[in-house]
């Protein structure tokens, strides 16, 4: 009974090492649960905040450069981020990922484009850039 018990652990463990290698792109999103998708871009616009921080970390000697940084977020940050709820980040992405053609963009790759979207970047920019990252999905 005891190998029984192992064997279904060990399955059970396989299942759950997949899925957290599993490459994020929008096959995965699709399958995603609402609550996982919102709680995906939560972490995402954390992570934002946490790469601010490394990008200046090692120099933060360096005063010019840090308010460079510093600078350079608060621009994007103000043109992309300002009033985008999770709720309508993770709407844009069902959106995008609607697009079959879309699925193997990985998903950080398809939140730029969906917060330019959502910015007013025109429609001809957007497919110009859409095509791009579709030729380039699988790097």
């Amino acid at each position: 009974m005891k190998s029984f018990w192992l064997a279904v652990l060990l399955f059970a463990l396989s299942f759950s090492l997949h899925a957290q290698v599993a490459r994020r792109d929008g096959n995965w999103w699709v399958q995603q649960s609402e609550l996982t998708k919102t709680t995906y871009v939560i972490g995402f616009f954390d992570g934002m905040d946490l790469g601010k921080q490394f990008s200046g970390w090692k120099y933060d000697d360096d005063e010019a450069f840090i308010t460079k940084v510093m600078q350079s977020f608060a621009f994007y940050d103000d043109k992309f981020l300002k009033d985008v709820t999770n709720d309508q980040l993770a709407d844009g992405l069902d959106v995008f990922y609607k697009d079959y053609r879309n699925r193997k963009i990985r998903v950080h790759r398809a939140v730029w484009l969906t917060l330019n979207s959502i910015a007013g970047t025109s429609q001809a920019d957007l497919e110009k850039m859409i095509e791009n990252f579709r030729k380039n999905a699988e790097k």
